[in-house]
């Protein structure tokens, strides 16, 4: 079983801690596998076997344990006397009122209660309020290049752009990267995809009309890293015979947020300090996902570079955003605590007139804040303060 040693130092932090820790992300991002690495690390560090009650959702046999009721019961047969409980439920959302369920769970018994789930509702509705501020959420992602190359063995300093281009095509799951046969690969994403769409998306959002919404995620997909709106997909779309609503693509949109597949990266307005609610850019989970919906294409070399980038800046925990500095455009401003950074991604800026464009986007920009170019180029093309960084550098960086 590979270990995911960074996320799995977060869920070992916060053990004992006064609450409920929540794993968030897309299905089948390794949330599960997760929890069986804690509870190996907890029988290791002399918690006992009867101290971890494990539930999982998926499991039909658990089916009557989505009332909170019953669930009450289950456990008060199984938590042995006075002893520390360690609870991991798997698909919490799966519970009727989770969160009210969970809170009474917490205060009932002497428990560390850690979660999943893969539905950003979980985080929405009244009932809520029941964990307001009392829990903490640890995003979980399918494998970073980094872990991508670590859960395949493969060198880390030779073939980078060869291991690059599988993990465009083949995608960032786990059980993806488990083959090596091709079709098998193909497989295993189609199943993926039927299973996130089908159950996290238009099952649970009611969507009617299936054909109309491949095609808005069809044209997100293939427009990662565009600058977008409501307004221009559903007109899009309407141009092309599709008789669909702005908030039809509004509802869409949110539900394949909510379900972790798209991120919604906003603008931000340097000069004026502020962010702004239009046009702001998406970018896609996992590029496995992508191809299986609309084909790998070539062509989309330069944004596939810049989706890579974005979700590892999120995945070190910056918040992102698209920055405007009046006509002109930064790829990234990360926050993170009080640290900032602009970033410029480009495939490459040995051409001239490339080169010029990706630098002068930093030239207005007046604070102190690091400046950074990333390109897959290995010759450093550092310049007037601003800081060039090969791609690999950067991905396989701590």
């Amino acid at each position: 079983m590979f270990n995911r040693q960074s996320y799995l130092n977060k869920l070992i932090q916060a053990k004992d801690s006064d609450f409920v820790k929540v794993l968030t992300g897309v299905r089948r991002c390794g949330k599960s596998t997760l929890l069986m690495l804690y509870k190996a690390w907890l029988l290791e560090h002399g918690v006992e076997e009867d101290q971890v009650i494990e539930i999982s959702y998926e499991k039909m046999e658990n089916e009557p344990l989505k009332d909170g009721h019953h669930l009450h019961a289950y456990l008060r047969e199984r938590i042995p006397g006075q002893k520390r409980v360690y609870l991991l439920i798997d698909e919490a959302q799966e519970i009727q009122e989770w969160a009210k369920v969970i809170n009474s769970l917490k205060v009932t018994f002497n428990t560390d209660i850690y979660v999943t789930g893969s539905n950003s509702s979980l985080f929405s509705g009244e009932y809520l309020t029941y964990l307001s501020g009392r829990y903490i959420e640890i995003k979980v992602y399918p494998l970073s290049f980094r872990e991508f190359l670590e859960f395949k063995q493969y060198d880390t300093v030779n073939n980078l752009e060869q291991h690059y281009q599988e993990y465009i095509r083949s995608g960032s799951f786990p059980a993806v990267n488990l083959v090596e046969d091709e079709n098998l690969i193909r497989t295993i994403n189609q199943g993926l995809f039927d299973s996130i769409f089908s159950r996290d998306i238009i099952s649970r959002g009611e969507i009617r009309e299936i054909g109309g919404f491949y095609k808005v995620a069809k044209f997100v997909f293939d427009n990662i890293g565009n600058s977008l709106s409501t307004n221009k997909i559903a007109n899009t779309l309407r141009s092309e015979g599709s008789k669909i609503s702005h908030d039809t693509v509004d509802n869409y949109l949110m539900l394949m947020c909510d379900a972790y597949i798209l991120y919604q990266c906003n603008r931000y307005d340097i000069r004026g300090k502020e962010l702004l609610r239009t046009n702001g850019k998406y970018y896609i989970v996992d590029m496995g996902l992508r191809n299986q919906l609309i084909g790998y294409k070539s062509s989309n070399m330069g944004h596939d570079l810049e989706n890579i980038v974005f979700l590892e800046l999120i995945r070190r925990g910056y918040q992102v955003f698209v920055g405007k500095n009046g006509t002109a455009e930064i790829d990234f401003i990360a926050e993170r605590s009080e640290t900032k950074m602009y970033i410029q991604v480009s495939l490459s800026v040995m051409d001239e007139q490339t080169k010029e464009r990706e630098f002068k986007a930093f030239e207005k920009i007046t604070d102190n804040y690091p400046k950074w170019l990333i390109t897959m180029d290995r010759l450093d093309m550092s310049q007037n303060g601003i800081l060039h960084k090969n791609v690999f550098d950067f991905l396989l960086e701590e």
